[in-house]
């Protein structure tokens, strides 16, 4: 009886184990598969919530102020464009912290960085630049960015503009920890 005892034990203690096992599996699977959504829909929020900021900033631009960023031969300046290109900064700023510390996904980014680069690159916001570089003396890292995605416009004449093409991908822009 006494053995029969100790084997209903060793089994038992087999099955707790076992079950054990299987649920510190399921767990970790559910926690994953947590995190994973998790991180999906911050994604989302911030695609929504920039995509708005966004549209918000483009609608601050005085009349025509933004569809003739890419006219050289159009002096637009005053402080509503300024302030404009000021809160556009900002808000690249962010976006481009976000993705530098792995808090935004590669995907989105490289949804948003060709547009960044448009626009970093017309002569509205090269022009502005230059005053408003030293709002962003805190942040080297953004300031850099911008310097490297202005540096790649040529200039050919007064009228065209000719971007070069680098053979980068389009996240050599920046540290990524």
């Amino acid at each position: 009886m006494e053995k029969e005892t100790m084997t209903a034990l060793a089994i038992f203690e087999i099955v707790v184990k076992s079950l054990t096992f299987v649920s510190i599996v399921i767990a970790a699977f559910s926690l994953w598969q947590s995190s994973k959504y998790n991180r999906r829909q911050w994604n989302f929020n911030a695609f929504t919530h920039y995509t708005k900021r966004y549209d918000d900033i483009m609608g601050e631009f005085p009349d025509q102020g933004y569809t003739l960023r890419f006219d050289l031969d159009h002096q637009i300046l005053n402080n509503e464009v300024r302030i404009a290109v000021l809160k556009y900064l900002n808000m690249t700023s962010e976006e481009y912290y976000l993705w530098c510390n792995n808090y935004l996904d590669d995907k989105v980014w490289k949804i948003w960085m060709p547009e960044i680069k448009r626009t970093l690159q017309t002569p509205l916001f090269q022009r502005e630049w230059q005053t408003l570089k030293g709002e962003f003396r805190s942040y080297k890292e953004f300031s850099d960015f911008v310097e490297q995605v202005q540096s790649e416009v040529v200039l050919f004449d007064q009228s065209k503009q000719v971007r070069r093409h680098r053979l980068l991908r389009i996240f050599d822009h920046g540290p990524r920890h």
